[in-house]
């Protein structure tokens, strides 16, 4: 049975949560503690890293427990999903809410700490969420609509998140000629991002408590005591599939360029191109209808020309989309700052490049839920927690790996710390520019080298599910 449409939107409000908190991060967390409060970049990127430690634990860890969850009331995963509503609002507004007696190190111990909590929090929800919606549904076009609904409201909420913030919150006053170096905006801005956190999550969990049945057909499938030995087992199971390594790499090589591309985001637009408020505005727009784009073709694109084929062609045309500004403001091409074209031409770029990637990351979103029927297939249990937590820890790790290699980038760039616009040193500027244009371009194309080895099409999925559902039939 179809999975009907309420219950999709439904289910993708919850990823307003994880937009929300991409906003936050991509646009200003980075910029917050290092420019405006100070901190080294290098410390700023190494506070990421930490984080990452802990989330080598929690995700799986979180992922096996929901698998492992029996509750014939709240099946498998809405316990996990309600439970991360308050501590997700909570933390992300106390991480932007630093004592003002913290010194150098306080200052990086409470990023560091209050990026663990927010990552923990966030996995309690997107790990069993991800989960449920592979859980929805069996069918293979189908799956393809649940990813892309999910991943266009966090593309699209985010997108209103930075407007909201740039309108509302970062005005230039006075005191502050730019909007960003007011230190005192964040705190608020933050709480108004925790409470709207808190309303997605809950609604989101609420709006799909019919869909707890089809999590406990899993139930039905007798599974071994847990144990850290089992966990290796399956864990080494789950490596056996080509597939399943696919996709793990494809995800891990983009959400590196993408950590970098983020965390550079503001740099590009308030020292590269020299954007005002205004016009920044304007950017989120421009990804959010990507979003919206992504939410049209993506399934059409796939039904037509297969999910392996359409993730290769949209990551090739958004690596290049997103990283021509600059390459072609190096060679000479791209208007100046303060040409009314530059904006005109910026948009343009970054909404293609946003409706591309969007296209590439729902297709394979929907590969995965495929993966999993192999798996099962092949072991006899679904696992669909443990794999998703897969793709969130390689998500957080890799972005968060990119938030260090963008430290380790504005030292060797020279960027300066806390400073203003007209000082920045001209190198530091065009070191900018590499960055945008050939380093990122790179970083981009590198994915499909994963992709390329991905096996399942939709003839080898058919057979698969025949297999499955003789067996269920059979039991």
């Amino acid at each position: 049975m179809l999975v009907s449409f309420g219950t999709k939107i439904l289910y993708g409000f919850g990823f307003a949560s994880q937009g929300i908190k991409d906003g936050l991060f991509q646009v200003f967390l980075f910029i917050f503690y290092n420019q405006v409060l100070g901190l080294d970049p290098i410390l700023t990127g190494t506070a990421t890293i930490i984080a990452l430690i802990f989330d080598a634990i929690s995700d799986p860890l979180v992922g096996v427990i929901s698998d492992n969850w029996i509750s014939k009331k709240w099946g498998r995963r809405h316990p996990f999903m309600f439970l991360s509503a308050f501590p997700l609002g909570i933390t992300i507004w106390l991480l932007f809410l630093p004592p003002e007696t913290l010194g150098h190190s306080g200052l990086f111990w409470w990023m560091t700490i209050f990026t663990i909590l927010v990552r923990l929090s966030l996995t309690l929800f997107i790990v069993p969420a991800m989960s449920l919606g592979a859980e929805m549904s069996s069918d293979f076009e189908e799956r393809t609509s649940i990813t892309t609904i999910r991943i266009t409201f966090g593309a699209l909420i985010a997108t209103v998140i930075i407007i909201i913030g740039f309108i509302f919150f970062f005005v230039p006053t006075e005191e502050y000629a730019r909007g960003l170096e007011n230190k005192n905006a964040y705190p608020a801005f933050a709480m108004f991002c925790g409470v709207l956190i808190i309303i997605a999550v809950l609604i989101s969990a609420w709006g799909t408590q019919k869909e707890i049945p089809k999590t406990q057909r899993a139930q039905l499938i007798t599974r071994p005591p847990l144990s850290l030995k089992g966990l290796r087992e399956t864990i080494g199971k789950m490596i056996e599939l080509k597939s399943f390594n696919s996709i793990l790499g494809f995800n891990m090589a983009v959400y590196i360029g993408l950590g970098v591309g983020t965390v550079f985001s503001t740099y590009f637009m308030e020292y590269y191109f020299r954007l005002s408020e205004t016009e920044m505005i304007a950017l989120p727009i421009a990804s959010g209808l990507g979003g919206i784009l992504a939410m049209i073709f993506a399934p059409r694109i796939g039904k037509k020309l297969g999910k392996k084929k359409t993730v290769i062609y949209s990551t090739i045309l958004f690596a290049i989309i997103f990283s021509l500004p600059y390459n072609l403001r190096i060679i000479g091409l791209f208007p100046e700052n303060g040409d009314p074209n530059l904006i005109k031409y910026y948009f343009f770029s970054v909404m293609g490049g946003y409706a591309f990637l969007w296209i590439a990351f729902s297709l394979v979103n929907s590969m995965m839920a495929d993966v999993i029927d192999e798996y099962e297939l092949k072991n006899h249990k679904r696992d669909e927690g443990l794999f998703f937590s897969a793709l969130s820890l390689a998500y957080k790790m890799t972005v968060g790996i990119g938030y260090f290699i963008s430290g380790i980038l504005l030292k060797i760039i020279a960027f300066p710390i806390k400073n203003e616009v007209g000082i920045i040193p001209q190198g530091a500027i065009e070191g900018l520019g590499m960055i945008g244009g050939p380093i990122l371009l790179g970083m981009y194309l590198i994915s499909i080298l994963f992709i390329r080895i991905y096996n399942i099409d939709k003839k080898r999925f058919e057979e698969i599910r025949a297999d499955l559902d003789k067996r269920l039939h059979s039991n």
